[in-house]
């Protein structure tokens, strides 16, 4: 049986990755993205249909993202000085089910421009303290397999809640008197359904993975900023070119639909709502598959690998969706999308704790994804403009810096004054 200095964790098996709290946490953001995904494919759809052009699709779901990101670092900094982290964890939770059910409720695209924002600022609250007590809860060398875990069971939740509103659509079509009802009791009954998601919070345990008090940082925010390593800031520019070019899925969606008109100007309302979700659930069954897997290679041959991989797949989704004038295009290039996510978002997070020292886990995460929010605002304005000339222009910009940012990683040398990156 072997100790890890850093966590404290003992591990003597491969399976040693899988505590209560890897658990407990991906159960957690299981029902929160039941409850998140339900309205993900329907939100552009409904945005429109309230009379939102691409470019306030866009720029609604850059700005959600933004706020989000932005407050994770606030609160990966609360997180970090406190080592209260269930409290943020629960709030963050708890916020969503107000500003979804006000969503569902929305007669107009600038009372969702409000409101979207605010169900984000939820996910700002938990994203950078979950993460940390996620990364303590688990041995460096397994860091990779427990975060695609975490984001097997996020996408897993994904599939059930697009899948949920492809039931509801389909059921309620007939019954109720047009896109905009059907869209808005999508709306409502995904708020409801996030309240199960703060259920398992009460079980974590914080106490095996919290600092004592007395060793934890004292120091202000601006201090600990400074004190993260060179490496770590290195890797915080690719990240925030690549969020330049992450422009918002919103936007693929709505493409979506815009391919299914371009088939045939006569498709049928309830296909219009149909296939989009349908694709989404699509795109989210190659995220899932492809978490775990794409984690265990990062442990096994290497963050910036993976990473580059992921960079790669984005480029070449937005290149394909150039030419994607079909369904089977549309479902091919949705599931390099998926693949895509895979390879990045779980990959980005263990990538940027391993370069982070352990009582600057939450500060650093905040920053990083404080940042890609400010990045995610650009994307989504920029993407949402050019989409709104050509979409082509838009899918090219996404492209071109995808690629800038794989040349970025590809070229620099990270390193970890306390970890060494596999």
């Amino acid at each position: 049986m072997k100790k890890n200095q850093e966590t404290g964790i003992e591990t003597n098996n491969n399976r040693a990755w899988f505590t209560g709290n890897v658990l407990l946490l991906g159960f957690v953001s299981f029902f929160a993205d039941v409850s998140g995904e339900m309205m993900t494919p329907v939100l552009p759809l409904f945005i429109a249909t309230l009379g939102g052009s691409s470019l306030v699709i866009g720029f609604i779901g850059g700005l959600g993202d933004a706020v989000a990101n932005i407050v994770k670092v606030f609160s990966g900094y609360i997180a970090d000085k406190t080592g209260k982290r269930k409290r943020l964890i629960a709030v963050g939770y708890g916020i969503p089910f107000f500003a979804k059910l006000g969503i569902g409720l929305s007669n107009a695209w600038e009372q969702v421009l409000i409101l979207k924002p605010t169900e984000r600022l939820g996910k700002g609250i938990r994203g950078a303290p979950r993460d940390s007590l996620l990364a303590d809860s688990i041995s460096f060398e397994l860091r990779g397999k427990a975060f695609g875990f975490h984001r097997m069971m996020d996408t897993a939740g994904a599939i059930i809640g697009s899948f949920l509103a492809l039931v509801i659509a389909i059921l309620f079509f007939d019954v109720l008197t047009g896109e905009l009802e059907i869209l808005k009791l999508i709306i409502i009954i995904s708020a409801f359904i996030s309240l199960i998601a703060v259920i398992p919070i009460f079980f974590l345990s914080e106490s095996a993975a919290s600092a004592p008090k007395e060793e934890r940082r004292h120091a202000n925010l601006i201090q600990n900023l400074k004190e993260l390593p060179k490496s770590f800031y290195k890797f915080l520019l690719v990240s925030i070119v690549f969020g330049l070019a992450n422009f918002t899925i919103l936007l693929f969606i709505i493409h979506s639909k815009a391919v299914i008109l371009g088939i045939d100007e006569a498709t049928p309302p309830l296909v219009q709502i149909t296939i989009p979700i349908v694709i989404f659930i699509w795109f989210n069954i190659i995220y899932t598959l492809l978490s775990i897997p794409f984690g265990g290679w990062s442990d096994k041959y290497g963050r910036k690998a993976v990473f580059a991989i992921g960079l790669t797949l984005f480029a070449i989704t937005c290149f394909g969706f150039l030419f994607t004038t079909n369904i089977i295009l549309l479902f091919l290039f949705f599931g390099i999308y998926g693949a895509f996510n895979a390879a990045t978002d779980g990959v980005q997070k263990a990538f940027a704790v391993d370069l982070l020292p352990s009582d600057l886990k939450g500060t650093g995460i905040g920053l990083l994804q404080t940042l890609m929010g400010f990045a995610g605002i650009l994307s989504g304005i920029i993407a949402g403009f050019l989409y709104d000339l050509n979409f082509y222009f838009a899918f090219v910009y996404g492209a071109v810096m995808a690629l800038i940012a794989l040349v970025l990683l590809l070229a620099m040398n990270f390193s970890s004054e306390t970890n060494s990156t596999p």
